[in-house]
């Protein structure tokens, strides 16, 4: 299945933050919106330097009921093939990102189809709902995120459910950690 909903390497970026306050509804209308998530952004001090990142798919379930009786089975296989795999990226973040990181580093950011439910960096912690619509009919998504961090590290989990009107419904958890390595490479 897929879906253009947000990107898991894209996640973990809005959590190298150290603290903001309280949640991103600034306006108390009951939506978060781009400028708010932006809003919230400014407040967000990363640790320039080289970061490695590890997301690491912990369980999926999917359900191929909708799927055609030659397909059922091969789908879900093919998804359970992903559970344990860790994928491991570095990065460099330049001082001038770490200045001053835009709403493009946050989840879904660039994407006009994802609404932030809840948005919150406090004390350490992050919480996040997402919710996302493909861009064919009946596809969504459901992205929650949890977890801990300061400036040079950070562990989340993030549970996400996507459903289709064609293909069905698929949930995964994934295990997201990353820690600043030292600076970048030349």
């Amino acid at each position: 299945m897929k879906m253009q909903t947000v990107s898991i390497l894209a996640l973990p970026l809005l959590a190298l933050a150290a603290c903001s306050g309280g949640g991103a509804d600034k306006d108390g209308d009951g939506k978060i919106s781009k400028e708010e998530i932006a809003k919230e952004a400014e407040s967000i001090k990363f640790s320039p330097g080289e970061w490695e990142n590890k997301v690491e798919i912990v369980d999926v379930k999917f359900d191929d009921s909708k799927l055609p009786p030659e397909a059922k089975g091969m789908a879900g296989a093919m998804v359970k093939q992903m559970v344990g795999q860790v994928q491991t990226t570095k990065n460099c973040l330049t001082e001038e990102q770490a200045k001053k990181p835009g709403a493009d580093f946050l989840a879904g950011a660039e994407n006009d189809e994802c609404s932030y439910k809840t948005f919150d960096l406090s004390g350490g912690k992050i919480k996040a709902d997402i919710a996302c619509k493909g861009k064919q009919a009946g596809q969504q998504g459901d992205i929650k995120l949890t977890g801990t961090y300061t400036s040079t590290s950070y562990d989340m989990q993030m549970d996400m459910v996507m459903s289709s009107g064609q293909m069905g419904r698929m949930t995964m958890k994934a295990k997201n950690s990353a820690k600043r390595i030292g600076g970048c490479k030349a």
